[in-house]
């Protein structure tokens, strides 16, 4: 098993983090924190600040390196020249095994193109293929009224394999969340 460094799509380019592009993620999450504090977790932190984001994706790398969690820049373009930020997809190793979690965050900016539905496709075709070990399960996790979150689920062809309540993100009360389940083909 090699996870790949980048991932080629027919309109995106998936490549892995590297420290360098913190101040790109900083800008990204920013500009789109109002669109992304209500369901992401990683939302409870922030804003951090430039060094802060830094650390966090060198953690990433190390994540990366030890199998732990892959997590991929999404960048617009098709080749190591893209440069404009326009995500993240991430598969993580906390469902058990054989099995890893789908996760998936926009910039504002570049939401309703199909961006995500293309990165995600990419990133579990690449996950059954055997590109990060012998994967049997993806679930992905998402608030119940995270419409497109929902919406690139059922788009990849997941069923709702369960609900459970979650506290909120904002730490407000409890919401409930889909949990979304897609396993390998015969």
């Amino acid at each position: 098993m090699s996870p790949p460094a980048t991932i080629a799509c027919p309109r995106l380019l998936l490549r892995r983090w590297s420290v360098v592009e913190a101040p790109l993620m900083r800008a990204a999450i920013d500009r789109s924190d109002a669109h992304l504090r209500p369901w992401i977790p990683f939302m409870r932190d922030e804003p951090r600040t430039p060094e802060q984001t830094r650390e966090r994706v060198a953690e990433f790398v190390d994540h990366f390196e030890a199998g732990t969690a892959y997590r991929y820049a999404v960048w617009l373009g098709t080749d190591d020249d893209a440069s404009t930020l326009v995500g993240e997809v991430m598969l993580l190793a906390r469902q058990g095994p054989r099995a890893l979690e789908l996760g998936y965050w926009f910039h504002v900016d570049h939401g309703g193109r199909g961006y995500a539905s293309e990165a995600a496709r990419a990133l579990v075709d690449r996950a059954f293929a055997g590109d990060f070990g012998e994967i049997e399960r993806i679930v992905i996790c998402c608030d119940v009224d995270n419409g497109p979150s929902n919406a690139v689920a059922r788009k990849l062809g997941a069923e709702i394999a369960g609900q459970e309540r979650v506290e909120t993100v904002a730490g407000d009360g409890e919401t409930t969340l889909n949990r979304w389940a897609l396993t390998a083909g015969p």
